[in-house]
């Protein structure tokens, strides 16, 4: 039996198994694909993912798809939308399954083709699915179903069937699952005790939603005043993949390659395409659409601020902290000047899955599961 916290974020899915230190991390991108030609073979799995996957918590029972950075090359992807839930969209089920199936092959043995594996899952939804209760509704289809992956036309693991059990499934609150992170080391012992017995603001900027949880002097949700929007950058994204192909008819494949742009460290790469050999700058379209949410995001601020005067620091995690922090903080430095807080780029994409992962360290402390096996290092 091995441990897996796994955050799916709408951007990615980032997962710790095991462990502190062996993860993974797979775009959120799927596409329909019954069967693929290829000349020759990729060399890394992950570049390469196409599988069948079988689950009763899907709407389809089983389905072939090319999942990650093969399914961002395929006209017909998948990303998932504002109106999706992700408590009911198959696409989150996918990309859950493919993880740990990649894992199992890792870390269990194999029997005339077949690997059974079984898992402890620490997870989460959005605080506004929690809610709604629909976490309980996602760990029953997880737990009780049955579930397999079959590698297709991957590099390496072609051919190889992974069956998974979930012996436990644990469904978090991201949110406040931040909080943990933000609190605590890998160890479980206490860090910046300054922002214990202070009310925060945790707002975390995902791709297709915003969860604003306030964490009261008792480390505790504020049930009244904390809340989730279905808004995020995903929209905005999309919006600017339209306008550089109708101004330059150039398209940019997927939310994760123009991500790619954005936060390219190289400044000869940041905000420009190629096309026929001649760069161009695509920074003013990007500008004009990250603001626009940015000025929403900064609404969201100012109302919770405005219900719950006590907040003393409001901190921005989550992949669209990371995009839209310098729209924010010129509106922050031209307005209200709130104490906002940014964490670093790593921190705000693994904050939620190394989160996920502490819960469930704690969970199995509690029921006495040996984890002496595990890296715990501060």
């Amino acid at each position: 039996m091995r441990l897996a916290s796994v955050d799916i974020g709408n951007d990615a899915v980032k997962a710790y198994l095991n462990g502190l230190e062996e993860t993974l991390y797979i775009p959120n991108v799927i596409a329909e694909l019954p069967d693929r030609t290829i000349v020759e073979m990729e060399k890394e799995p992950l570049n390469a993912l196409h599988v069948e996957v079988q689950s009763s918590a899907l709407k389809e029972t089983s389905k072939r798809f090319a999942v990650g950075k093969l399914a961002s090359k395929y006209p017909n992807n998948d990303e998932l939308t504002p109106e999706n839930d992700k408590s009911s969209s198959d696409q989150p089920i996918v990309l859950l399954l493919t993880t740990l199936a990649i894992d199992a092959t890792r870390h269990f043995e194999e029997h005339d083709g077949i690997i059974e594996a079984t898992y402890i899952l620490s997870t989460g939804l959005p605080l506004d699915e929690t809610k709604r209760e629909l976490n309980k509704v996602f760990r029953k289809k997880l737990k009780s179903g049955q579930h397999q992956v079959t590698f297709l036309k991957t590099p390496e693991l072609e051919g190889k069937t992974v069956r998974i059990k979930f012996e436990q499934v644990l469904v978090n609150t991201e949110g406040f699952a931040a909080y943990i992170d933000l609190t605590t080391n890998n160890d479980g012992s206490t860090k910046n005790e300054e922002l214990i017995g202070k009310t925060i603001l945790i707002n975390d900027i995902g791709g297709l939603s915003t969860d604003s949880a306030i964490i009261t002097k008792e480390a505790e949700v504020d049930n009244e005043y904390s809340d989730g929007i279905k808004q995020g950058v995903s929209t905005y994204l999309d919006n600017i993949i339209r306008k550089v192909y109708k101004e330059y008819k150039y398209t940019i494949k997927s939310r994760r390659a123009l991500v790619e742009i954005i936060t390219n460290e190289d400044p000869e790469e940041q905000y420009y395409i190629w096309k026929d050999g001649n760069r161009i700058s695509i920074k003013a379209l990007i500008d004009s659409e990250l603001m626009i949410l940015a000025k929403e995001e900064y609404k969201l601020i100012k109302n919770l601020w405005r219900s719950v005067p006590d907040i003393r620091l409001a901190y921005q995690i989550g992949g669209g902290s990371v995009i839209l922090r310098p729209y924010l903080s010129k509106l922050n430095d031209e307005d209200k000047q709130y104490p906002l807080r940014f964490t670093k780029t790593e921190d705000s994409i693994w904050m939620i899955s190394r989160a996920y992962f502490k819960i469930l360290l704690m969970y199995c402390q509690a029921k006495g599961i040996e984890i002496t096996d595990m890296s715990l290092s501060r």
